[in-house]
């Protein structure tokens, strides 16, 4: 069975570049924004890409090298995800093997994100032909990302290591524009 990783950056440098020169370079690799690179240099870890095979890992890790910072490969586990902290997430009601020595109560994520006029053209021309909205594919997976990682920032706050019971939902707030959901029950286990 092949590894899949997610690829977590904790704000580290590699130390022979400044700290503007690395937003820069992880700003262009990345294609994001100069507000969304400042909010990658906090305190907690973001995960850059989740679920990806060791080699898209290594690319990764390699490209994270060259614009001068460093990030870490966590790999995935069979049934839980565990954040690069140690956080584990899981569907199941417990986690087989631990036990729940604390209980926090509900954490949640969430993220509202509208349709892109290209995207909604390239889905009109798919409704014809038939296949995968590959757009809306992608746009969904970020917003479980976000969603997920805003859910994990709240557990940590409360001083979880683990959330049990996530689940994910849907909802359309406007015309064009969803919210994307997630939630469970935040516990310290042992």
């Amino acid at each position: 069975m092949a590894k899949t990783f997610k690829v977590v950056f904790e704000g580290k440098l590699t130390g022979d570049k400044s700290m503007e020169e690395v937003k820069q370079n992880l700003g262009v690799m990345l294609k994001k924004p100069p507000e969304a690179m400042d909010r990658m240099f906090a305190d907690l870890p973001v995960v850059v890409k989740m679920a990806v095979d060791d080699a898209t890992a290594v690319k990764y890790e390699n490209a994270f090298k060259k614009a001068g910072a460093v990030c870490q490969l966590i790999e995935l586990k069979r049934r839980t995800d565990i954040a690069a902290d140690g956080m584990v997430l899981t569907n199941l009601e417990t986690i087989p093997g631990a036990t729940v020595v604390e209980h926090f109560g509900l954490v949640s994520g969430s993220t509202i994100r509208a349709k892109h006029v290209g995207r909604d053209i390239m889905a009109s021309l798919k409704n014809i032909v038939g296949g995968e909205l590959k757009g809306y594919t992608k746009l969904l997976q970020e917003s479980r990302e976000q969603a997920t990682e805003r859910m994990q920032n709240q557990a940590r706050q409360l001083g979880a290591n683990a959330i049990v019971n996530v689940r994910f939902s849907t909802s359309s707030v406007a015309q064009g524009a969803a919210e994307l959901y997630a939630y469970g029950t935040a516990v310290r286990v042992e």
